[in-house]
């Protein structure tokens, strides 16, 4: 899957260099965080955490854009496995995606690392 189908459209995905080096980010308070994300207020309940299931069950642990196996199957529950990884959202919670597997989409480090790069350099301009 291109990255470029992960993302709403009209959304550009650009390349980061492996050399590229990463900022720190200073982290909000949990407070200042919900109010400035208020779609967080609720957490990630059980829907979204059985779609999550479903959604690393449909793509058997593989990353959507490289292939990678990043989760495992152990006791009947998948476990994401690579540091980074992670279910992604295609259309985020604040610009009104929901938590359907049909919006989910698990990603390797890298994949996620792009996408999400990419949605916040388009939240600034």
């Amino acid at each position: 899957m291109a990255l470029t189908q992960l993302v709403p459209d009209g959304m550009k995905v650009r390349a980061v260099g492996s050399k590229q080096k990463r900022k720190r980010v200073n982290r909000k308070s949990d407070a200042d965080r919900l109010a400035a994300e208020p779609w967080r207020a609720g957490g990630y309940g059980s829907a979204y955490r059985r779609n999550r299931q479903k959604g690393i069950e449909l793509q058997k642990g593989r990353c959507a854009v490289t292939g990678k196996v990043v989760a495992e199957k152990a006791g009947g529950k998948w476990r994401i496995t690579e540091p980074g990884a992670g279910v992604h959202h295609k259309v985020a919670l604040s610009e009104g995606g929901t938590e359907d597997v049909a919006n989910l989409v698990l990603l390797s480090a890298s994949a996620h690392a792009l996408v999400d790069a990419q949605r916040r350099r388009d939240a600034m301009s």
